[in-house]
Order: C-alpha cells, then structure tokens, then sequence
C-alpha cells in the first residue's frame, strides 16, 4: 500500500498507525488515521490490538459524561444486607470487583449470598452508556491494561464492590444441602458492605495452614462448600481441562519484565464454583421466561468426535470418544497436548435466547449473571431477572455479543502470544524445552517452557517429511522416525519476530 508523504501525519519508519485505505487505479493508497508509536513499545501494541476489535481504554465524552451523571443516583428501596459478614476474592491486581459472598454453615448445609454489582440500575436500557456497552460486548484484558465496557467512573467505583462502602446489588441466595444439591434459590436488589478485599493468594496460604485471614470463619465455610460442589461437578461430568494461562510480570511504566504461568487453585475454584452455584440457580429462575439470554455449550457431534478418536489413536490412546467421557480421557493423558485436542473436536459456547444446557458444566440450565461490570450478557440476566422490558431483537443481540466476545478473546490470544514472545527476544540461541501441540505439512509446532508456541519447519528436519491422515503425526518414511502431538523436545530457539508471532526452532533431541 502506498501512503504518500502529506498524509503520514508525522509517521516514522517502524511505527504503528492506523490507515484507512481505499482503491485507486488497481493499486491501494492509504491516509494515515492515527500515529499509535514505535513497533518496539508493547504498550503500543496492545493499544493498536484494541483498536484492531473497535475498542478502546477511553470512551466517547457524551458516554463518560452519561456515567458521571447516573454515578450519584439514589439506590431506591433494597434488602439490607450490611449485617452479614461478606468479602471479595479477587487477584491480587484485580479493580473491578464484580462479586462478593457471604456463606453461613446450616445444621444440614449452606446458605450462600452471590452479591453481583447492580449495573443494570445504573445502566438504563438505550442510553449512550448502555449503547456503548452493547457495542463493546464486554471488557478486553491485556498484559497490564484494559478496554472496559463501562467507563471508570462505574467499573472501578460506584459499581465496584470495594471494601467498606456500602453498595448497591443484585444477590442471589442459595441454600444448598450438605451434599451440594441446591434446595432453594431466590435473586432480589441489595446493600452490602463488603468487610474485606481478599486475594487468591492470601486466601490459598490460609487453606494452607500458612497465614491468616480476615473473616477466617466465612472463607473457611466458602471452601468447605466449594469442595462438596466440585464433587457434585465431577459426578455429574462436568468437563475439566485444566489449561494454562499466563500471567506477567509488570515494571512501573506497564511494560512485562516477565511471565509465569497460572492454574488452578483452592482459592479460585472456591470462587468458581459458587459462581457456577449462582448463575445455574438464575437460569433456573429465567428458564421459560422471556428477555433473558443463556449460556449455552452443544454437545460434540459425531463427526467431531470420531477425528478426535483417530488423532488419540496416532498419538497412542486406543479409546473411543463419546460426549460422556472426554473428561476422563483427559485424565488418563495428563497432557495439555492431548486437552488442546479435545477443545479443537467440541464447539465454542456462545450466548442465545434459548435456554439449551452446557454441555462443559454438564448443567441443563446456565447463564452469565456474575460479571455486570465487564459483560453486557449479564447486563440483559439482570434485566430479565429483574422484570425489565428485554431487546425487541434479542436474538440478534445475543449474536453480536457472541461474535464479540469471539473477536475479543483472539485479541487476548494474539496479545499472549506476541508478549510471550517479546520476553524471549534475548534468549535466541538457548536451548529450552517444549511440547508438539500440533502438526502440520510445513513443520512441528512446539510450546515452549515459557509458554510460546514455536515453529520447527520441515526444513530443520533432516529428508522428506509428511503429514500423515490423522493431522497429528508428521513422519519420515525413509528414515522410519516421527514427531507426533505430545512428544517432549528440547530445542534451541534460532529467531524470534514478536510482531508476526513467529518463533523459529530446531530440534536438538527428544525428551
């Protein structure tokens, strides 16, 4: 494309820009729109990614001044709440606080209180403000940074359940027995004061005898109850894939110095199961009625179902997969190689009006209602419990905020891969370890130890190299060796270009 020099707006050879490019004489020209910075800033990065999906940290000031305008409206009438004793669990940068509990131990169970931020009695329906969350979909994370949904003034503020303030929300009560079944379940507006901002790694040093907590006796309970619902997912064949995600190391300025990897602990499977515990109940709730969307997983089809079968048997795992016993196979493989092939044979879920089960929590009935802050899906739950009127296209609502939470999690994705690589760009040369998590005609696919996908081309293997029928094996007849997905590998790390996500590797011997 050619830009010509009197509508560069002061660009230099290696920044980004934003263009908007048109056609003229078979040939594109383009203008440049917006000078984001130099290519080598990932600050700049992230922000042209955002700008890739049509979002942004800032808002448009006739919706920043609609969030200051409702931010100090009256709470109306609500169950007082303020007397229980109620905390937050949250990571340790987290700012917006979506949710908080309270559980109480029965002579034959629980009781537990989901209070959810009262976004949607701020947000009223057709405002600029709710047009704009409409638009966004939801909130988009990258390494350091964040486009909200809703601006700061709601999102970190007067909809963030910070510690002892009071605030207004939406609670969803459960009493749940002492095996985990839930007995009854009632949703109404509320006043908390949360009496304390606990983190998942405070909350897991507790469980672990290693430290102490604020309302001790509460978190104590919540795990308690979060244990007998994690039995209870396993019995009915919720599908548990573990995975890693990462997690950065950040300098004062917001730039990774460094990354980690994160996965489940105590603490943050006791907030998500009581999560899960809340938006099932509210499903429940919504299910036959009109103005609510569900979250809704479909099984695997047959045809998925049976590739995923010939895949595990040229990796080595003579079983047959059915939608009942992905969960198990998962288990006996203990491979993130072998989880990433379950995930590519099931569908992704998405939002719908139609109350149709997930699949993955094996629930018939489930929805988003835990998030207001930073999904507009728990906006309309909230509405739809609530009694509000719901959108005349409701459909074509729950579709578009289905395509932009797609669009948004491959801006996450892209975002992790590109940072990853970036941390690497000055250990080209080392030897470091890896997985084959997939194959292809043109080479191996490896993750690495620090959690970066790299590319071993087929022309770093010695001879002629094949993709055999299964996807999943690339084999050299002639000299009878092959790579498959699973095979541990060290290799050493030739080249690294963070901005085209490419990592060049060769193999240096079998693990």
């Amino acid at each position: 494309m050619l830009v010509g020099r009197k509508v560069r707006r002061g660009a230099e050879v290696g920044d980004i820009v934003l263009v908007n490019a048109r056609e003229m004489n078979r040939s594109l020209r383009g203008e440049v729109t917006r000078v984001i910075g130099p290519s080598d800033d990932p600050r700049n990065v992230y922000e042209a990614l955002f700008a890739s999906i049509g979002t942004g940290r800032t808002f448009p000031p006739k919706v920043e001044a609609g969030a200051e305008a409702v931010a100090g409206k009256p709470i109306g009438e609500r169950r007082d709440l303020r007397h229980l004793p109620t905390v937050t669990i949250d990571g340790d940068d987290a700012k917006d606080f979506d949710d908080a509990i309270s559980v109480e131990r029965l002579a034959d169970g629980y009781r537990v209180w989901v209070h959810i931020a009262d976004v949607s009695h701020f947000v009223e329906p057709g405002s600029a403000l709710d047009r704009q969350a409409e638009f966004r979909g939801n909130s988009v994370y990258l390494p350091g940074t964040v486009a909200p949904m809703l601006p700061e003034r709601l999102s970190n503020d007067v909809c963030s359940l910070k510690p002892n303030v009071e605030r207004a929300t939406v609670t969803a009560e459960v009493e749940v027995s002492g095996g985990g079944e839930t007995k009854s379940a009632v949703a109404y507006r509320s006043l908390i004061v949360s009496d304390a901002r606990l983190t998942y790694a405070g909350v897991d040093a507790f469980l672990d005898g290693g430290g102490e907590t604020e309302q001790s006796d509460l978190v104590r309970a919540a795990y308690d109850l979060s244990r007998r619902l994690k039995t209870g997912a396993a019995r009915r064949g919720k599908l548990e894939l573990g995975g890693r995600e990462p997690e950065y190391e950040l300098d004062e300025d917001g730039v990774p110095v460094g990354s980690t990897t994160r996965r489940s602990t105590p603490a943050r499977e006791l907030i998500e199961e009581l999560m899960v515990l809340a938006n099932e109940a509210v499903a429940r709730m919504l299910s036959g009625s009109n103005g609510g969307v569900f979250r809704v997983h479909e099984r695997p089809d047959e045809e998925s179902l049976e590739t995923l079968g010939q895949r595990l048997a040229a990796v080595g795992m003579q079983v047959e997969p059915t939608p009942e016993n992905l969960g198990t196979i998962s288990q006996m493989a203990k491979s993130d190689a072998v989880n990433y092939l379950i995930l590519r044979s099931i569908p992704r879920a998405l939002y719908s009006p139609q109350d149709d089960g997930h699949y993955g929590l094996a629930l018939e009935h489930y929805t988003h209602f835990t998030s207001p802050i930073r999904r507009y899906a728990d906006v309309l739950v909230h509405r739809a419990l609530l009694g509000d009127e719901a959108p005349a296209d409701l459909p074509t609502v729950a579709a578009e905020i289905s395509e932009r939470e797609y669009r948004s999690a491959i801006c996450e994705r892209t975002a992790d891969d590109y940072t990853l690589m970036w941390l690497m760009r000055d250990r080209v040369g080392e030897d470091l370890e890896g997985t084959v998590v997939s194959t292809a005609s043109f080479g191996l696919f490896v993750q690495l130890e620090t959690g970066a996908t790299g590319l071993v081309h087929v022309s770093k293997l010695p001879g002629w190299w094949e993709l055999e029928e299964s996807g999943v094996v690339l084999s050299n007849n002639t000299i009878g060796a092959s790579y498959r997905v699973g095979d541990r590998v060290l290799v050493e790390l030739i080249d690294v270009l963070p901005l085209m996500r490419r990592a060049e590797l060769r193999v240096v011997k079998r693990l």
